[in-house]
């Protein structure tokens, strides 16, 4: 980090520097925190820039226009010192994922939330209008998805340089794909662009791509200037309203009072409505669980020191939330980065936040593949009411099947992701903290993330595996929390921290280095010593794919270099490493992380005694050979896992695989196959709707554990597949919002939404 202070290079005004945020034509932007921990973004000018008298009185007279900026939905300036010998500026911070992130991770944004966005987006233009400034960048991009609605950011930008060595004769500033025709040609802007660029948003919100289309920026404008849009994946309720924003006379367009009115008359059919003003309910669930995964991650930063005073005579910051809990990404600027990189999702800023969410956004990947995956499962019904399993057995309604009673069940202080059980301690496993409970439900140790520089990869309240349990110790995934040192920035990276499981103490990290990644995705598995994982590539697009790691020692085994996107895997036998699989490939690697075969295919993967397992889309289960890919057997009519995993169960020593099979009456039956052959040992049909969202199976202390989709869990022998209990007490729960985990005599499951977690006896008593 440049020096900005000869007394204090990590201080700049009132403000701890914790680390650069990104860099743009204006200048650099840091993740700053006063005295009193109020968390701003800095924005610090260039100091070729600082030197130039006309643009310090144009950059002075835009900090007080976007002072006066400050509804709800923008990013308001809260402090700045223009008259300083480097100017600068600090910005509300408000935790929340850009649009265009967000659609990229999870696809076009449905109805409710569009009207929400539409609104929000119209009143944020108001507080920018009323102060006298056009926004002239208006884009996914510089849009953010909060939890109480979204953020305008970067506006005033372009107008601040325009006239500077930033910009030549005749330039057009903007983004290309959503400015307005006369932007386009270089024309006298009002307020009416944008509306225009605002409709553009809106329609890539809705269908994932700009409505005239992408290619190079000449094209792209011509067509924004003679051409009309492409709306067709619009809503049809609001696609008279973004028709409207999209006129190329800019008299034709709506004011953003018209937005608003339009969008809250649009809230229903018939035209009613009591408004669409966004609320902490407005995203979609895994949007809001990435949003919460990153407010978890940036509150557990380092604070600065305590003793840092304000300047004489300075007053404190304005503009500082009520509750002290509403944070905003860093208002960096719009123009492109070294490199082409555009500011607003700069390498900075998306190595510092979307690393540190840990797998939130790989999440979101999976969920994609989870579309392709069950794709063949959904033409299937879920079961008769009264039908007949395979030949003539009849299939059970479960009435007779005795209830079970929960050991215990506790409410957590945080959303437990993924819950362990082990060497007598159930174990769960939060974005900032892990939770020791003991056999009677009470903690007996916690484990910070922060304490070792860490934020632990778990993605909220959306249950993933980011942990695994090996030789009496805990290992957990995440990310090393950048931190300053000296005048430089230590990045972050990939990093697994393991507790001694019985306390959590003898607390050890391990650390991938000169990889460049960003952070662990999740856990593969653990298998002789030796941890599997999924990294996230960095800002250069390296650094992303497979981590083995000893954990003895805490050294790098070896990484492999992820030849398709890294969403499945499976840890096989010792010797032959691993499996893991992308959208339309599995990959085979050796014990030293070299690719030894490949194949083409949509498919989930386990492992058990001597085969992996390929798990594609038309049902079939097929065991290949670890070290080749060669065929051994297959199965059809195997029932697909779930989002959440748990496709394909096996026994401790691996010699039996449990699944899920399709009967003849289109109900599903259990059946446990020798994994070496394939035979069958035994089938026992399942009550109707046992696998109505996919496969989720469990082994472990003699029983096979099947969770339905209405969430009551069947216990079965497993040694013949009798019925010993079940239970229903979370019934009515959704299951992919649930984690679970069996082992040492118990049933774990934990709901991370509610920051619930229970056991049951593996003898359901």
């Amino acid at each position: 980090m440049k020096p900005l202070n000869a007394t204090d290079p990590q201080r700049i005004g009132p403000y701890a520097l914790a680390g650069r945020l990104g860099s743009g034509g204006m200048g650099e932007v840091y993740l700053g925190r006063s005295a009193g921990g109020r968390t701003v973004a800095v924005k610090v000018v260039r100091p070729d820039l600082a030197q130039d008298p006309p643009f310090r009185e144009r950059f002075k007279r835009e900090v007080v226009a976007a002072r006066r900026v400050s509804g709800a939905f923008t990013a308001p300036v809260v402090d700045a010192d223009v008259d300083a010998e480097i100017p600068w500026m600090a910005t509300a911070f408000v935790v929340g994922l850009s649009l265009q992130s967000v659609v990229a991770a999870h696809g076009p944004l449905p109805e409710d939330t569009l009207r929400m966005l539409t609104a929000g987006l119209a009143e944020a233009l108001l507080s920018v209008h009323g102060a006298k400034v056009i926004h002239r960048d208006l884009k996914p991009a510089n849009v953010l998805l909060a939890l109480d609605g979204p953020h305008m950011i970067d506006f005033g930008i372009a107008r601040a340089t325009d006239g500077t060595a930033l910009t030549s004769t005749g330039a057009v500033i903007g983004s290309a794909p959503y400015m307005s025709p006369e932007q386009a040609v270089g024309q006298h802007l009002s307020a009416a662009s944008d509306v225009f660029s605002l409709g553009s948003t809106i329609a890539f919100a809705a269908g994932g791509a700009g409505p005239f289309g992408d290619g190079v920026a000449a094209a792209v404008l011509f067509r924004v200037v003679h051409t009309e849009p492409d709306l067709s994946y619009v809503p049809p309720r609001l696609r008279p309203l973004i028709e409207r924003c999209l006129a190329k006379d800019p008299s034709a367009r709506p004011t953003p009072r018209d937005v608003i009115a339009y969008a809250e008359r649009s809230e229903r059919p018939d035209g009613g409505g009591a408004g669409v003003r966004p609320t902490t309910g407005w995203l979609p669930g895994p949007v809001a669980a990435d949003v919460l995964a990153l407010r978890a991650v940036l509150t557990s930063l380092p604070e600065p020191a305590p003793t840092i005073p304000l300047p004489d005579g300075a007053d404190a910051p304005a503009g500082r939330a009520p509750d002290g809990t509403t944070e905003v990404l860093p208002h960096t600027p719009a123009e492109p980065l070294p490199g082409g990189t555009g500011g607003a999702d700069g390498p900075g800023r998306r190595r510092l936040l979307l690393g540190l969410a840990g797998g939130a956004l790989a999440a979101a990947t999976g969920g994609g593949v989870w579309a392709l995956i069950r794709k063949d499962s959904d033409k299937d019904p879920s079961g008769g009411a009264s039908g007949k399993g395979s030949g003539s057995t009849p299939r059970p309604d479960g009435k007779e099947v005795p209830e079970a009673g929960l050991a215990w069940q506790l409410d957590l202080p945080a959303a437990c992701g993924q819950v362990l059980s082990a060497n007598g301690v159930v174990a769960c496993v939060s974005l900032s903290q892990v939770f020791g409970v003991d056999g009677g439900g009470e903690r007996i140790w916690t484990v910070e993330a922060q304490d070792h520089d860490l934020a632990f990869a778990s993605t909220g309240t959306m249950p993933r595996v980011v942990a695994g349990v090996d030789g009496g110790r805990l290992h957990v995934g995440g990310t090393a929390v950048p931190t300053l040192s000296g005048t430089e920035v230590r990045d972050g990276g990939a990093a697994v921290l393991g507790v001694r499981m019985s306390d959590g103490g003898q607390p050890a990290v391990a650390a991938l280095t000169e990889t460049g990644s960003l952070g662990v995705a999740s856990f593969c598995g653990v298998r002789d010593g030796r941890a599997h994982l999924f990294t996230m590539a960095g800002q250069d697009g390296k650094g992303g794919g497979v981590w083995a790691l000893d954990l003895a020692s805490r050294r790098t085994a070896w990484f492999h270099p992820g030849e398709t996107e890294t969403l499945f895997s499976a840890v096989p036998r010792p010797g032959e490493s691993m499996l893991y699989s992308g959208r339309s490939r599995v990959v085979g690697l050796d014990g030293e992380g070299k690719t030894v075969w490949k194949k083409e295919i949509t498919a989930t993967l386990a492992a058990a005694g001597r085969y992996a397992f390929l798990h594609g889309t038309g049902g079939d289960l097929t065991a290949v050979e670890p070290g080749t890919g060669r065929e051994a057997w297959k199965t059809e009519g195997a029932v697909g896992a779930s989002a959440r995993g748990g496709g394909v169960a096996s026994d401790t020593g691996g010699a039996v695989v449990f699944v899920l099979l399709r009967d003849g009456d289109d109900g599903f039956a259990l059946a446990a196959l020798d994994s070496a052959t394939g035979e069958a040992k035994w089938r026992k049909p399942v009550p109707a709707g046992a696998a109505k969202a996919g496969a989720r199976l469990l082994h472990s202390d003699g029983n096979v554990y099947l969770m339905g989709a209405d969430c009551v869990v069947w216990a079965l022998d497993a040694s013949k597949g009798a019925f010993r209990w079940k239970y229903s007490g979370w019934k009515g729960k959704d299951p992919m919002d649930l984690a679970w985990d069996a082992g040492d005599g118990r049933l774990c499951l934990s709901a991370p939404r509610t920051r619930t977690v229970a056991t049951l006896y593996a003898n359901g008593a």
